[in-house]
């Protein structure tokens, strides 16, 4: 919790030094060769340094694999899928980076329609976290509470049923509804 907090910490850093510098209020600018059309603000000025936007990336990176990983055991397997996930996301950031400066200098390279730097924000970032999102929904039952837990549930309830039946809480209560169930 503290990495999360920190990470988290980072962040909200970075957004108000960007709120207090006015950074990301740039405006289109006209295209050179096709007045009617205007380049985006990645074109102009951001107001804002290349470092910190990459700091915020690795520290929203950081954020979603610490936040991944609330709950489950240690030493389960979905543990280490989502760590060795997460080293990948990380080396896809990276050449994101990688080919965002050299779109940025002149290198407009077409990956399935869009320029490189796109095309990894639409078919690589964007999509790669279901992968763990969806591992981690079908082994969720077992990683946070598997049957070693279940085992250990029981135990506790058959050791309060034998010395003398039902739990109070901290008023004294039984907490008996009249519903007649357990």
């Amino acid at each position: 919790m503290a990495v999360l907090l920190a990470l988290c910490a980072i962040l909200l850093g970075l957004l108000a030094a960007a709120a207090a510098t006015g950074a990301g209020r740039a405006t289109p600018l006209p295209h050179p060769a096709h007045a009617p059309m205007q380049v985006g603000i990645d074109a102009g000025e951001l107001g804002a340094p290349t470092w910190a936007a990459y700091v915020a990336g690795i520290a929203m990176l950081g954020t979603m694999w610490v936040t991944m990983l609330i709950g489950f055991r240690e030493g389960h397997w979905i543990r280490r899928a989502v760590g060795a996930w997460m080293v990948g996301y990380v080396l896809l950031f990276v050449v994101l980076v990688w080919s965002f400066d050299a779109y940025a200098a002149g290198d407009a390279t077409i990956v399935l329609g869009f320029t490189a730097p796109t095309s990894l924000l639409v078919y690589g970032l964007t999509l790669a976290p279901w992968i763990p999102l969806l591992a981690i929904t079908w082994a969720f039952e077992h990683a946070y509470f598997g049957s070693r837990e279940q085992a250990r549930f029981d135990e506790v309830v058959a050791q309060r049923r034998e010395k003398g039946g039902r739990s109070h809480n901290a008023r004294g209560d039984s907490g008996d509804d009249g519903g007649g169930g357990e």
